[in-house]
């Protein structure tokens, strides 16, 4: 019997006071974000954008009616929200009896038809479980309302604001809105504060490694975001560049280099507005007689994101001769952030390193838990997992895998329950599903089995493995 591991990492939510507060005294700078990409990066379906129609993928026929139902023959997935400002496309999230998941199909408005959402072109079956976590709607929503120790169980609606609210940039606005106090402009903050308050939603990182206690979601406008999380970057772009990788790219400019902490996101960029200042360039350049003043037009060229076939990016490093780098390329520390050898353990999965942190007194749970993932190759992670879980009893990976350990030392009962704990709140774990329906079936508990399988197809309703299972038990 083969057991299954998977992954997760949860995170807390947050609210705010809502950008409807800022209308009184910033009427026309709020009426000009309202209608930025930023603020429609996300709300409810319905705003008249999409075109409904079918496609094909996979050896699936997909349908999106008018209703924003997804049909796709064995099932349906009901779309609530569009995630997305519409520019180029939208994906969409829908709640299955409170858990939140990423529809298979996105709309992508540049080309006005439907396909599959980025990432699911490599999935065995057709996919309705892919949850949405806290970390995906910080940066696409405001006030995300994860519920405490799951993955995606969220209230209806799951965020307090849709899009990128007034606060998302200039921190909490209670004090300030009750007459108390200032508010955070960011272009009046030290360059690295002004600059965070961007980097925190456009830069990916080859690698990020939350700090002890914190995360993304902890950050707020006027931190250093490197207080919060620690991005690698390589020494080179790649083949494949991302849709929100624009930092990373503008940090290996030699226009970032040579004009330093002057040239920013706000140089070009207009946040309220969302609009771009084309002639930003001319304030250190003279144009020349073939581009004219059109400078990005060749020389930050659209090209393809690793996302999708549909997603654009705009490259950012404002190449001279725009084209794939070549030589050696390396992690490194994101400018200005400092890396401790804990997140150089993590970025790397420095096996040396890991067990060196990992026999202090002080080891924190994500250290524990990575270190017990190499060990899984030789059997040997589960007095991390157990140490781990010591120290954060609710962290999912650490249940899962400690679970498959117990399992096959034949200690069931144990592994039952770890595993019931984990797909309880966190039922697009599929893995753990199969493993708590099989172990079930082994420890003869027929309509437990049937139960979880159950389960298990109301959230993955295309799941092969879990349909011959229930058909094997009936």
């Amino acid at each position: 019997m083969r057991w299954l591991a998977w992954l997760l990492v949860s995170v807390p939510a947050l609210a705010d006071t809502g950008s409807a507060a800022c209308a009184p005294c910033h009427r026309e700078i709020y009426e000009q974000q309202r209608r930025s990409g930023m603020a429609r990066s996300s709300g409810p379906v319905g705003d008249g954008l999409e075109r409904f129609g079918a496609f094909r993928a996979g050896g699936v026929a997909y349908r999106v009616s008018p209703d924003f139902a997804v049909d796709f023959g064995k099932g349906t997935f009901a779309m609530r929200w569009y995630i997305g400002s519409g520019t180029v496309g939208r994906s969409y999230a829908g709640l299955v009896d409170g858990f939140l998941f990423q529809s298979p199909a996105s709309y992508f408005a540049a080309r006005g038809e439907w396909g599959l959402s980025p990432g699911y072109s490599t999935k065995p079956f057709v996919d309705v479980a892919r949850p949405i976590e806290s970390a995906c709607l910080q940066c696409h929503a405001s006030g995300a309302r994860v519920a405490a120790g799951t993955a995606n169980l969220y209230p209806d609606p799951p965020f307090a604001e849709g899009g990128v609210s007034c606060e998302r940039c200039h921190g909490a606005g209670n004090e300030h809105v009750a007459r108390r106090g200032p508010i955070v402009n960011p272009a009046k903050l030290a360059p690295a504060r002004r600059d965070s308050v961007c980097l925190q939603c456009h830069l990916t990182g080859a690698a990020r490694v939350a700090r002890p206690g914190r995360g993304p979601e902890t950050f707020r406008a006027g931190d250093l975001l490197g207080d919060h999380v620690m991005v690698f970057m390589w020494s080179r772009a790649g083949g494949e560049r991302t849709a929100t990788d624009h930092a990373e790219q503008l940090a290996r400019s030699k226009c970032r280099q040579a004009a330093g902490e002057k040239l920013w996101c706000g140089t070009c960029h207009d946040a309220h507005a969302g609009s771009t200042r084309a002639a930003a360039c001319l304030d250190c350049h003279q144009p020349h007689e073939r581009g004219g003043a059109d400078c990005a037009g060749c020389h930050m060229p659209k090209g393809r994101s690793r996302e999708g076939e549909h997603v654009v990016f705009t490259d950012h490093t404002i190449a001279r001769r725009p084209g794939r780098a070549t030589g050696p390329r390396v992690m490194q520390p994101f400018p200005g952030m400092a890396a401790t050898e804990r997140d150089w353990a993590l970025a790397e999965r420095r096996l040396p390193l890991l067990e060196k942190l990992a026999a202090r007194p002080d080891a924190d749970a994500a250290l524990l838990v990575q270190l017990a993932q190499l060990y899984d190759a030789n059997g040997k992670g589960a007095p991390l997992y157990e140490r781990a879980l010591r120290l954060e009893p609710a962290n999912a990976t650490a249940m899962a895998n400690l679970g498959i350990y117990r399992m096959q030392a034949g200690r069931a009962r144990e592994a039952l329950a770890l595993w019931t704990r984990v797909f309880e709140k966190n039922p697009g774990m599929l893995a753990v599903g199969l493993n708590l329906a099989l172990g079930h079936a082994e420890t003869g508990d027929k309509d437990a089995a049937t139960a979880t399988l159950r389960r298990v197809l109301r959230f993955h309703p295309d799941s092969a493995q879990a349909r011959d299972l229930l058909g094997k038990l009936r």
